[in-house]
C-alpha cells in the first residue's frame, strides 16, 4: 500500500473506511472458529496508521516549510527544548557509516542494506535506524530523512519528515522515543533471519575459535561482535541498545536469548 499511497493513488482516508467496512461485516459473520477478535484486532494497526498518515498530510500543510526546520513544532507546554544535535562537519563520520551500513549493529546495518538495494524496508526497522541516528549518535533528524527521501520508493514528504520529527522529539508529540536495537532485533527477528539476509558479513565471516561449535546462533545474529573476529566496533556501545530487562539478564546469565 506505500507506494500507492505515496503516489496519491491511495488516499489514507479510503484505506481508513475500507477496513472499517471489513471489520463490521467480520462483526456481523458468525465465526465457528472464534477467530473474530483477532481479525479485527489485526487490522487496528492499519487504521493507526492510516491516522497517522492523515495527520502527518494535515501538518505539512499546516507547517509548510517549517516542517523542515531542526524544530518543526513548539509546543506549549514545553517552553525550552535543549538542542541536541552534533554540528554535521563533528558527525560526518558517524552519518556517512549509518547511511552506509557500517555501524556494525546488525539490524541496523540490515535496515540500511535492504533499503539501498530495494528502495523499501519495514515502519519497525525505519524507527530503530531513526533511534540510532538521532538519539545515539545525536545528528541532525533532518540527514535521515533526507538520506531516506533519496532511497524510499514510498517516499511521501509528508510521512517521511512527520515520522522522523515524530521520532527524534520535535514534532507534534515530543516524547523521548529511543529504542534499544538489540533487544528490537530479540523482539521482533529472534531467529536472526532479516539480519542474516540483509547482512553479508555473516556468511563471509568465520567465528572466533572459542565460538566456532556455539549452538546460540540466535545469539550470534544479536552481537556478532562478540562471536566473530573481523565484525568491527559497533559505532555506539552495544549494552546501550538493551532495555533494562535484558541487560539485567544478560548479566545474570551471558545471553539475551533466553
Amino acid at each position: 500500500l506505500s507506494v500507492n499511497l505515496a503516489l496519491g493513488v491511495l488516499s489514507p482516508r479510503q484505506i481508513y473506511h475500507c477496513v472499517k467496512s471489513h471489520q463490521s461485516k467480520m462483526e456481523k459473520t458468525e465465526n465457528q472458529k472464534g477467530d473474530i477478535n483477532n481479525y479485527i484486532r489485526d487490522c487496528s494497526w492499519l487504521i493507526s496508521h492510516m491516522e497517522m498518515r492523515d495527520y502527518f498530510l494535515f501538518d505539512s500543510f499546516r507547517n509548510g516549510p517549517k516542517s523542515y526546520h531542526t524544530k518543526p513544532h513548539k509546543p506549549k507546554h514545553l517552553d525550552v527544548r535543549p538542542e541536541e544535535w552534533l554540528p554535521f562537519p563533528q558527525g560526518l563520520d558517524a552519518f556517512n557509516r549509518w547511511a552506509s551500513g557500517q555501524t556494525n549493529l546488525p539490524l541496523v546495518d540490515a535496515g540500511i542494506n535492504e533499503l539501498i538495494s530495494t528502495g523499501y524496508t519495514s515502519n519497525r526497522v525505519r524507527q530503530n535506524m531513526a533511534s540510532v541516528l538521532s538519539k545515539d549518535l545525536k545528528l541532525d533528524w533532518r540527514l535521515g530523512a533526507e538520506w531516506f527521501q533519496f532511497c524510499l520508493s514510498d517516499h511521501c514528504v509528508a510521512a517521511n519528515y512527520g515520522n522522523w520529527a515524530y521520532f527524534s522529539g520535535v514534532g507534534g508529540d515530543p516524547k523521548n522515543r529511543h529504542f534499544r536495537t538489540i533487544s528490537q532485533a530479540w523482539r521482533y527477528d529472534s531467529e536472526g533471519k532479516f539480519v542474516r539476509k540483509w547482512n553479508k558479513k555473516f556468511d563471509s565471516l568465520k567465528l572466533k575459535d572459542d565460538y566456532r561449535h556455539h549452538s546460540e546462533r540466535f545469539e550470534v545474529a544479536l552481537r556478532p561482535c562478540d562471536f566473530y573476529d573481523d565484525w568491527g566496533t559497533p559505532i555506539v556501545d552495544p549494552m546501550t541498545q538493551l532495555t533494562w530487562q535484558d541487560k539485567e539478564r544478560f548479566t545474570q546469565f551471558g545471553m539475551i536469548s533466553l
